[in-house]
């Protein structure tokens, strides 16, 4: 009888079929599995068929050629974030872009550094609050 027990969950994990497991996330219409975003038809219709998941997937695209990252920083001190017409001078030969022409070249901002000007140089606006150069670091 002992071995009847020791034998038949052995017996189990060589013959049994192997279990997938996802992490699956609903909120509202939306559902989230293993970190990607569906509707809830679209889902509806990969659980039905995982086989149409596979097939409808694109071949993954090729990486983008040229830099990975780059730094972009306004050409003079502001006592505020720069509005959306400015322009940042950037690293890895872009040139100088606005925030908007950034995003459309498919960069995402990692990081606002704020500079301080150096000690000779004025440090305050005619407004009384500090003043900074913004420095953007950009990945794709």
């Amino acid at each position: 009888m002992k071995r009847l027990f020791i034998a038949l969950p052995i017996a189990l994990a060589f013959f049994a079929a192997p279990a997938l497991a996802a992490f699956i996330f609903r909120v509202g219409d939306t559902v989230y599995v293993d970190g990607k975003q569906y509707s809830w038809e679209e889902w509806k219709r990969i659980r039905d068929n995982p086989e149409a998941l596979k097939q409808s997937q694109p071949p993954a695209s090729a990486p983008v050629a040229g830099p990975r990252a780059a730094a972009c920083t306004t050409t003079i001190y502001y006592d505020e974030f720069p509005s959306e017409d400015e322009r940042f001078q950037c690293s890895a030969d872009l040139g100088m872009l606005t925030r908007g022409q950034i995003m459309e070249k498919g960069w995402k901002v990692d990081f606002v550094e704020k500079v301080p000007p150096p000690s000779d140089q004025q440090t305050q606006s005619p407004r009384g609050l500090p003043l900074y150069l913004y420095k953007l670091v950009i990945s794709r």
